[in-house]
């Protein structure tokens, strides 16, 4: 049997290994080479001459990675329109829960990637796609142009429009009979979003065709006019406030001036259809050392409809205050209370009739 002679298998094994080195570095030069010459798009410098301005609107954006680029062109696009495409605009739960019902319009949007949806919002770039990709070899720049194709965007907006118009009219015919209720107030202010919502896209048909904007102008009642109806309904009811454990009436003022600060009437007038029932306790603690004391409150409250018997609008408030004196320490504790009432319960009021209208 002959030997296998090591020595020579080695040796081949190196020569192999070296061809294939060369071949690549060669491959790689013969790439790079291709890069620095590979022809820049036209769209890239001058979209104009690809997409027509007469029939679109574009921008090109420009960023190291592929997805950065999109995301760039998207919020240049969007800024001809003057608005805002970060995911931070996001809709509040009563609109977004109107849409996925179908009562307001909203564009099923799937031409990006979920990456992208992430940092945008989809709901500001409607009829709008990202339509060419392309990276620079040489330096490794990608772009990516987003392009608007006017037709079919105000085509979009123009039936978006309608179904909102429409229902604004379906939420302002299900106001019960007193027109003076927190129902009747939360449909005004539902009202006044959606308004808000077709005066953003009006505004958007009026960057694509001012032309065809004014055709549009009668499904757009003013949000501003809703607001005033809104906030006349708010003066019209009366809330009446009702305190316990209260010696000095500092949480009743309290209460007043949050009822007042959104917009609607305090009271004491027993017989009216509100009736704020807030309660207060306080309680002391001792610190494992001894040397402070702590003062724990606790307010609960809630409202009761006499028409329906409901009790609405829970809210509650707990902290604690320290000191080295209790009386000091209740004090502070007071101080916050009050603080915190008057903060608070405001939002906490348009919250509870915002969920309820939805």
């Amino acid at each position: 049997m002959r030997k296998i002679n090591l020595n020579f298998v080695r040796t081949l094994l190196c020569i192999c290994l070296m061809v294939c080195s060369v071949c690549a570095f060669a491959a790689k030069k013969s790439d790079k080479a291709k890069g620095k010459n590979a022809k820049m798009p036209e769209w890239i410098n001058q979209p104009s001459a690809v997409y027509p301005n007469a029939s679109y609107i574009t921008y090109v954006g420009s960023a190291a990675d592929r997805s950065a680029s999109e995301v760039n062109a998207l919020q240049g696009l969007a800024a001809i329109f003057g608005q805002s495409v970060k995911s931070d605009s996001t809709a509040n739960s009563r609109m977004t829960q109107a849409k996925e019902n179908g009562l307001v319009a909203n564009a099923n949007v799937q031409t990006f990637s979920q990456e992208v949806k992430r940092k945008v919002d989809v709901d500001n770039l409607i009829g709008v796609e990202t339509k060419e990709y392309w990276q620079d070899a040489a330096n490794g720049t990608w772009y990516a142009i987003a392009v608007l194709d006017k037709s079919k965007a105000v085509e979009i907006y123009a039936e978006m429009i309608k179904k909102n118009a429409s229902a604004i009219d379906t939420v302002l015919k299900n106001i019960g009979s007193d027109k003076n209720s927190f129902d009747a107030f939360g449909a005004y202010d539902f009202a006044e979003e959606i308004a808000v919502e077709n005066e953003k896209h009006l505004n958007k048909i009026s960057v694509i065709d001012n032309s065809l904007a004014g055709g549009l102008k009668s499904y757009c009642p003013s949000s501003k006019n809703f607001h005033a109806k809104k906030m006349e309904i708010a003066k019209n009811i009366p809330i009446n406030i009702q305190t316990f454990n209260d010696e000095h009436g500092r949480y009743k003022q309290a209460f007043s001036k949050a009822v007042a600060d959104a917009g609607f009437k305090g009271t004491f007038d027993d017989s009216v259809r509100y009736t704020l029932i807030a309660k207060f306790e306080f309680e002391r603690s001792d610190t494992t050392d001894k040397k402070t004391v702590r003062c724990r409150y606790n307010c609960e409250s809630y409202i009761v409809d006499a028409t329906t018997g409901h009790q609405i609008v829970p809210f509650t408030v707990k902290g604690r205050e320290s000191h080295v004196d209790y009386e000091e320490a209740q004090r502070k504790a007071e101080a916050a209370l009050v603080e915190k009432i008057k903060k608070d319960f405001s939002e906490a009021l348009y919250s509870y009739i915002r969920s309820a209208a939805e």
